[in-house]
């Protein structure tokens, strides 16, 4: 009989060929041996071959009705291959030999929603959340659920009440801090408050990590070596900005060295192995990490990523480098007390942001950031409305935000701008589309008096030209707040939509500020809801200057500070240079 925790131990130890072979000839002597079969099909899911893994998971189901790991399993390979019918009924099956289970439940909910049945999935979360009220995944599982279908506000309702329960958690604070970015009820002082507590949470963590020797070459005006820690060196929007940047340092002055924390996969970090000094972390420990970058001997530690995925911010914490920063892919502070500065400019973080955050500002002349534009994407052209001055076709309003972004406030002046333009639409994009989630989604708008027929959804795509594409329907983009677009708002301009903007108090409602600076557009941003509506339904009426606009945008955008990648990068080495010399002046080392 064969002992699967000895088959285990075989393949953790390099023996894969061994284990293979002997279950191949095992399953022609036993084809439905249950243990044979999981851990083959945890072989062939190694390697993401989820059909065959299926396969072998639905023979050893049935050999051994018992298994409960068995249907879990299952249950996963069957949501990855998109089969959600069969993957419900499979963590139905183990929740009946594990009522209650919390993985089990999060998968089967996870399918209820995939197939439009949200409320269904609530049901279950919280029932599971009864069963286990002092487990913090419960909440955290419920909670990003929600956000994956644009219910952010739900979703933090339902995890501050894991962290009532539970308030030293460090992953509910996590999800609290990053997901209070959305809500428009949610205070700036609030909002510094739980990410301070999640820094709090995370250095004491580390407080027991080895601590790393930091070299003290103080030399004020030498190269310096500066890491950028993130999971985005991949197809990913975060790369957009940091390749005008990475590629285009002096490297006499500043010399640049990427510590990935995810396996991209997709081949868009080809050019960041090939011009720049890289390292894969993403299976490598919080201490090896930390020794990965003292050995590199790193001047400036810079932190892409905040508070979202692929993040590594706990490697800051005990100290890794001499000055450690964050730049680019969170609109908010870290709360990390290693951390020192936030790369920001004077648009997203005017005098006074300071109150908003734990680290220090170090504004960069002109806009904080530089986008790679798309060569490829097609011309802007003029849609149906702007075809001619006396076009009587309707006008798209629309925006490509997640709909994460889109709270009661977002929703109320969109709505505001729908009324005010009689027969106009509206395009948005739906993460998760199915019946039940598009009535939804017109239901927010018929409640605010503007009939459900008038909105259309479409679905993410991962192909660029689809993408960029889209945008030939839409004539106006209404930017989301409190948290605006970054990446949206870059290829909207680029594709020839102006976009309007509500100028926020903090970082996360003032990125649309310092993005329609740099295009020399600050007719777009409005300064209150009104004149939000103002703005929008004023580049509506005037459909001859909207298809000026349109067809003159991407030329525009091409000679902004928002893609001038050689001075961009030269504005960045300075704020770099002046950290590094409050560095040199410091009294002692840290």
């Amino acid at each position: 009989m064969l002992d699967q925790a000895q088959l285990l131990m075989m393949l953790q130890t390099g023996q894969e060929a061994q284990v293979r072979a002997m279950l191949e000839a095992h399953l022609k002597r036993r084809p439905a041996d249950a243990v044979a079969n999981k851990v083959m099909a945890m072989i062939h899911g190694a390697y993401l071959d989820d059909e065959k893994a299926a396969s072998h998971l639905q023979r050893a189901c049935f050999a051994d009705p018992r298994d409960g790991e068995a249907r879990f399993m299952l249950g996963n390979v069957l949501m990855a291959l998109k089969r959600h019918k069969e993957s419900l009924a499979a963590y139905k099956e183990c929740l009946k030999l594990a009522p209650g289970d919390v993985a089990a439940s999060d998968g089967a909910a996870k399918c209820l929603i995939s197939l439009g049945r949200l409320e269904e999935a609530r049901r279950l979360y919280e029932a599971c959340i009864a069963a286990h009220p002092d487990t913090a995944d419960t909440y955290g599982n419920y909670a990003t659920a929600l956000v994956h279908v644009a219910k952010a506000e739900e979703a933090l309702a339902v995890a501050e009440r894991g962290l009532a329960l539970l308030p030293e958690n460090a992953s509910l604070l996590e999800f609290v801090a990053y997901t209070s970015n959305f809500p428009a009820r949610v205070d700036d002082l609030y909002i510094k408050s739980i990410h301070e507590r999640w820094g709090r949470a995370i250095a004491k963590e580390r407080a027991h990590a080895p601590a790393v020797a930091l070299h003290d070459d103080r030399d004020p005006d030498r190269a310096l070596r500066v890491g950028f820690v993130s999971g985005d060196f991949a197809h990913h929007a975060c790369a957009l900005f940091m390749r005008p940047l990475l590629f285009n340092l002096d490297r006499a002055k500043v010399i640049p060295f990427c510590y990935s924390t995810a396996n991209a996969g997709d081949g868009g970090d080809l050019d960041f192995r090939e011009r720049c000094a890289f390292r894969d972390i993403a299976d490598a420990s919080l201490d090896d990490t930390a020794r990965a970058v003292r050995d590199d001997r790193i001047d400036i530690l810079i932190d892409c990523s905040g508070l979202t995925q692929g993040q590594r911010l706990r490697a800051f914490a005990p100290r890794c480098a001499p000055v450690q920063a964050t730049w680019l892919g969170y609109p908010n502070t870290t709360g990390v007390p290693t951390i020192d500065w936030r790369l920001v400019d004077e648009f997203t973080d005017p005098p006074g942001a300071e109150a908003h955050c734990t680290e220090r500002l170090m504004r960069i002349e002109s806009c904080f950031l530089c986008f790679t534009t798309d060569s490829e994407a097609p011309e802007p052209v003029l849609t149906p409305a702007t075809a001619s001055a006396d076009s009587t076709a309707p006008v798209v309003f629309g925006s490509f935000n997640r709909m994460t972004k889109v709270n009661g406030a977002t929703l109320d002046a969109w709505a505001a701008v729908l009324r005010a333009v009689p027969d106009s639409r509206m395009l948005v994009k739906l993460r998760i589309m199915s019946d039940e989630l598009l009535a939804q989604t017109r239901e927010l708008f018929s409640s605010r008096g503007v009939e459900g027929d008038r909105i259309t959804a479409l679905p993410f795509t991962k192909n660029t030209q689809e993408h960029a594409l889209a945008y030939s329907r839409m004539d106006i983009a209404l930017d989301a707040f409190p948290y605006n677009g970054t990446t949206t708002t870059c290829e909207a301009a680029w594709m020839g939509v102006p976009v309007v903007t509500l100028a926020g108090t903090n970082h996360r409602g003032r990125v649309g500020v310092t993005l329609n600076t740099a295009l020399g557009q600050p007719e777009l941003i409005a300064r209150d809801v009104d004149d939000y509506v103002r703005i929008a339904a004023g580049l509506a009426a005037d459909r001859a200057a909207l298809g000026r606009r349109r067809l003159g945008l991407r030329a525009r955008m091409a000679a902004s500070p928002l893609c001038d990648a050689t001075g961009y990068a030269s504005r960045f080495e300075r704020a770099l240079r002046a950290m590094w010399h409050d560095r040199c002046r410091a009294d002692a080392p840290r």
